[in-house]
């Protein structure tokens, strides 16, 4: 050992550093697995880098001690290590190869390291060049590893080993080449070379196992004396700038702490201590970490570490992260870091400056079934005088917190937590898929909505796992535009029931103050007995999540419904009445003048009147229908997945209507122009026709008297395309037929006289026949599975634990169900992205292994996926 006047080593070969993180690449095999090493000299430091993972075995359960390595083993190893300790590759590390002799079709792998070990100094190569197959002598590997301590602890282990009076054990220094003496002499220095061993060998080749044993020894030396003087300066506070923080088991996370001096004293060089605990775990499994990080001349000390799934059994692990002036450990700041679970808060109405009493919907997305308690943070630890009391959360209750914080109560105006002790929260628990939504209103307020764990209590604490929304503000100042249209023919048919509605469309379109549209909004439509009659009786259908809701005025004097702008400002709606010659006037509006309920200062818009009456033979239309046997509607179609063509009787308006008085044929022309057949079926799956590729047939159906309409189905076994014209024969009136005629009222309306079309049963007017048109629709057929791809973000041969499925148009998630686990039979849970439900992800609790299925049901058909190495999925 060499002659120090002090012990300036402390190695721990069994177990890294706290700095030392598990490396995102997984052994091939774990240390207790080698084979090859027992009794080995450098057995002890090879166990300890293959279990932390920054050097693997080989797949045959080998590691191979005595094998020479390379440069580019060494750029890798270290490459590795270092983006551990939080070093990064160049943005264009890619196309633009850290050294001369890569190219943009080396291997990626050494192309990233050989990056980060470029962009920290470590390795600077030979004349610009890597020389990745080269071996690597004792002396450049001495070189690279005191680099890497003089990078990692910001010192020049050269320069204080040199001013060292100290008798060192290695004899042959001076066969080195100069560069690599005074690196050698570091090594000798803090015993990292064999004190038994007199000769370093510069010029030889390293082994895999020589350079463990001195990649582990650097790792985990104590550079006492090296490193610059600690500052004696005593904090008088010291705070963390995040008190939660939410991260994925693998991803980086990084603590920062800041402390306060005294005036006219240094913050720069305090030593800062950080500790890190896992609650409600076996410390064993879960390493407890420490580690001490000096001031920056701001006073902020950085802490980075990262945790694995292996360390939590449940997917999910909290750290109560510590941190505190290591000259003074009374004064303590704390953070809690949340693994593997998250909570988010995300705007679905855009804007942050919205007309008062319009409302801002926000979408919630944690655990399934969790329950979260909703604030706003103006109104956290505040006297009630300072309140916000002019916003408030509609679509959960907001209620009072009893006594001990575990419980709610009664109805409360808004949210608070008073200084003076009274608290009230909204209450959210969240579904299936983990989501919840909220929607915040006001007038002439700005608030921030926090939502927050509150499975056990409703207390808040800045250390719960939490998030917060953007902020919104509700004034008087009309930001929105508002506008109403009216579709379709003014006469419309009156309501019969919910598959014969009748009735005309309406469009309300909503925009911001910068002419945006303005997304996921409210909006209320208005009638009243000024403008419309028998409001008893009148209609008003939307869809909701895809689904058809029809609801019922109840006042004869006026009556209010609500729909929601899509993502394009647009809210459809239908207005119908089941009593013939009633007409209706909507208008819609925003309550934003600060006055509760409609008036005139509220903005508003009024559209064109609609009348209702009976349907006449030459209001009928045709139409046709392309849907996959779920109803939904298609155009392209997978392997084994069929396609409906139906052809239905619709009014004026294009709503559905049967025809009582005779049955209807219809021909069904199909034409293929792919290049395999199709088959077609009738209602009873009857096969009534086959189409050869590139041929045609035509079938014949009959729509009942009574019935709507009547389809055929048509699948295919390959890609092809097919055409569909159906042509409805007219149906026979036999003799002159006469029908009620239209006379002409007068009727006041908002003060004006407008004329009025009624029926008349005593003055009869000829009533021309059918003359139903020509229809067309063409369906696609695909080889594969229709409408989506499905992908994952785990890296390829790994475990993954999430499957995204990306369809070409929107998607209501509840229409989609993802199988995985044995048989493929265990429901996995699902959610849309963010403001944008073209993609849905799936959770799969345990992971998908290489070689596991998935199956997808969606649209009628059922699809197994097989997860491939290179991560990806093949449809079987």
């Amino acid at each position: 050992m060499a002659n120090q006047p002090k012990k300036y080593t402390k190695f721990v070969a069994t177990a890294a550093t706290a700095t030392l993180v598990a490396s995102a690449i997984v052994p091939v095999a774990s240390a207790a697995e080698l084979s090859d090493i027992k009794g080995n000299t450098h057995e002890e430091h090879i166990n300890a880098l293959v279990d932390a993972g920054v050097i693997n075995g080989y797949p045959d359960g080998t590691f191979k001690p005595n094998k020479t390595l390379t440069r580019s083993d060494v750029v890798k190893l270290l490459g590795k290590y270092l983006e551990t300790q939080g070093y990064e590759p160049a943005g264009n590390y890619k196309t633009s190869p850290a050294f001369a002799d890569l190219t943009t079709k080396t291997n990626e792998e050494l192309l990233k390291y050989a990056s980060v070990v470029k962009e920290s100094g470590v390795f600077v190569g030979s004349n610009g060049n890597l020389k990745a197959g080269d071996p690597i002598t004792r002396e450049n590997m001495a070189i690279v590893l005191v680099r890497m301590a003089n990078t990692l602890h910001d010192i020049s282990l050269e320069e204080f080993v040199a001013e060292q009076d100290f008798n060192g054990d290695v004899k042959d220094l001076a066969q080195a080449k100069a560069e690599a003496r005074t690196a050698i002499a570091v090594l000798d220095y803090y015993d990292i070379t064999n004190p038994t061993v007199a000769n370093f060998n510069p010029k030889g080749d390293t082994t895999r196992g020589q350079f463990a044993t001195f990649l582990n020894k650097t790792i985990n030396a104590e550079f006492s004396g090296a490193e610059q003087g600690a500052s004696e300066v005593v904090p008088t506070k010291i705070e963390l700038t995040e008190k939660n923080i939410q991260s994925a088991f693998g991803e980086k996370v990084t603590v920062t702490a800041k402390v306060t001096v005294a005036d006219g004293e240094s913050a720069e060089g305090i030593p800062v201590t950080f500790t890190v605990d896992a609650e409600g775990t076996d410390t064993l499994l879960v390493p407890q970490l420490k580690e001490e990080v000096k001031t920056n001349a701001e006073g902020i000390a950085t802490y980075t570490y990262t945790r694995e799934h292996k360390y939590s059994t449940s997917k999910s692990l909290m750290d109560d992260v510590t941190a505190y002036p290591t000259i003074k450990p009374t004064l303590k700041a704390n953070t809690v870091v949340y693994w593997g679970t998250s909570l988010k808060i995300t705007d679905v109405t855009e804007g942050s400056t919205l007309a008062n009493g319009t409302k801002k919907v926000y979408k919630i997305t944690g655990t399934p079934g969790a329950r979260v308690a909703v604030t706003f943070a103006e109104n956290q630890n505040v006297t009630p005088d300072k309140a916000v009391t002019t916003a408030k959360f509609e679509g959960i209750p907001t209620q009072y917190v009893t006594s001990g914080d575990t419980a709610t109560t009664g109805s409360a105006p808004f949210p608070y937590s008073y200084t003076t002790g009274g608290s009230a929260v909204g209450v959210a628990v969240l579904d299936v898929n983990g989501n919840a939504n909220i929607v915040v209103t006001g007038s002439n307020a700005t608030v921030t909505p926090v939502v927050y764990e509150a499975n056990t209590n409703f207390k808040y604490s800045a250390t719960k796992l939490q998030a917060k929304a953007s902020s919104v503000t509700f004034q008087a100042t009309q930001v929105l535009g508002l506008t109403l249209a009216a579709e379709g023919k003014q006469v419309a048919a009156n309501f019969l029931s919910s598959n014969e509605t009748g009735g005309r469309d309406y469009v309300a379109t909503l925009t911001d103050g910068n002419g945006k549209p303005a997304a996921n909004t409210v909006v209320t439509v208005r009638f009243d007995n000024t403008s419309s009659n028998n409001l008893q009786t009148l209609r008003f259908i939307k869809t909701v999540n895809g689904n058809k809701s029809i609801e019922q005025a109840t006042s004869a004097d006026s009556a209010t419904f609500t729909v929601v702008t899509d993502k394009d400002g647009k809210a459809r709606f239908t207005v119908a009445n089941s009593v013939v010659d009633s007409y209706a006037t909507p208008t819609v509006y925003i309550d934003n003048d600060g006055v509760a309920g409609f008036s005139k200062n509220d903005l508003q818009s009024t559209s064109e009147i609609a009348y209702f009456t009976n349907i006449r033979n030459n209001d009928y239309q045709s139409a046709i229908q392309l849907t996959n046997t779920a109803g939904k509607a298609q155009t392209s179609f997978g392997k084994n997945e069929d396609a409906v063509f139906t052809y239905a009787l619709v009014d004026q308006n294009g709503k559905a209507r049967s025809y009582t008085g005779a049955s209807i044929d219809v021909a069904f022309q199909l034409t293929n122009t792919g290049a395999q057949p199709v088959t077609v079926y009738d209602a009873n799956n009857n096969v009534i026709a086959t189409v050869a590729a590139g041929g045609n047939a035509t079938v014949k159906q009959t729509l009942a008297a009574g019935a709507r309409s009547v389809s055929i189905r048509t699948d295919a076994a390959g890609a092809t395309s097919l055409n569909v014209i159906a042509t409805p024969t007219n149906p026979v009136i036999p003799g002159s037929t006469t029908a009620p005629g239209y006379t002409l009222v007068p009727v006041v309306i908002n003060g004006q006289t407008v004329w009025v079309p009624q029926t008349n049963s005593s003055t009869p007017s000829y009533e021309v026949g059918f003359n139903l048109n020509q229809v067309s629709a063409t369906a696609t057929f695909t080889s594969g599975a229709p409408n989506y791809v499905v992908t994952t973000s785990a890296a390829a041969g790994t475990t993954a634990d999430t499957v995204t499925l990306t369809f070409t148009s929107a998607v209501n998630v509840n229409d989609v169900t993802v199988y995985f686990g044995p048989d493929a039979a265990t429901v996995a849970q699902k959610q849309t992205e963010p403001n944008n439900n073209t993609v849905i992800h799936a959770t799969i609790v345990g992971g998908l292994a290489v070689g596991q299925t998935i199956k997808v049901s969606y649209a009628g058909g059922v699809y197994t996926f097989v997860y491939q190495a290179d991560g990806t999925f093949d449809i079987q």
